[in-house]
């Protein structure tokens, strides 16, 4: 986080409410943290002009249909074909070999299949790591935000 606009106690304590909650209400923060519903608004749009940039549904990806993950080592080539819907996340990283870490994901292994066979014209795929969704063991990054928030002192 920016040193330059520390978070004072209210401003954490609004900012971890949202991060357990993004749905919860002003008044439900309010009345949780012993602050006024037009305080824990403030706070909010102070926090969402400068940390917050969306607020994002966590999907159970199984109940969707996804069950294969994949994290592929590759050279891209051709750009475009990081605008694909199978990525979940993409990292650029700067070694020759290697450009790009994606984490994917698929209904299937036959899926995936089909993915490497679309992107080969454009990419190098150097490594492979498959996954099911229940080797999936983490999926958010709440643990760290908590975590840089409560450093963030005045």
């Amino acid at each position: 986080m920016s040193t330059e606009r520390r978070l004072t106690s209210n401003d954490r304590k609004v900012f971890l409410a949202l991060l357990d909650n993004a749905r919860m209400t002003d008044s439900k923060i309010s009345s949780k943290i012993k602050i006024t519903p037009p305080g824990v608004r403030k706070i909010r749009k102070k926090l969402e002009d400068h940390y917050i940039k969306e607020y994002r549904a966590m999907v159970d990806y199984e109940k969707i249909g996804i069950h294969v993950f994949a994290i592929i080592q590759l050279k891209v080539i051709n750009r475009h074909i990081l605008n694909n819907e199978h990525i979940i996340g993409a990292f650029e990283i700067n070694e020759s070999i290697i450009t790009h870490i994606l984490i994917t994901g698929f209904a299937s292994l036959e899926d995936l299949d089909e993915y490497k066979r679309q992107i080969a014209p454009d990419a190098e795929i150097q490594h492979i790591n498959v996954v099911s969704k229940k080797g999936f063991l983490k999926n958010s990054p709440k643990d760290i935000i908590r975590h840089r928030i409560q450093q963030n002192t005045n």
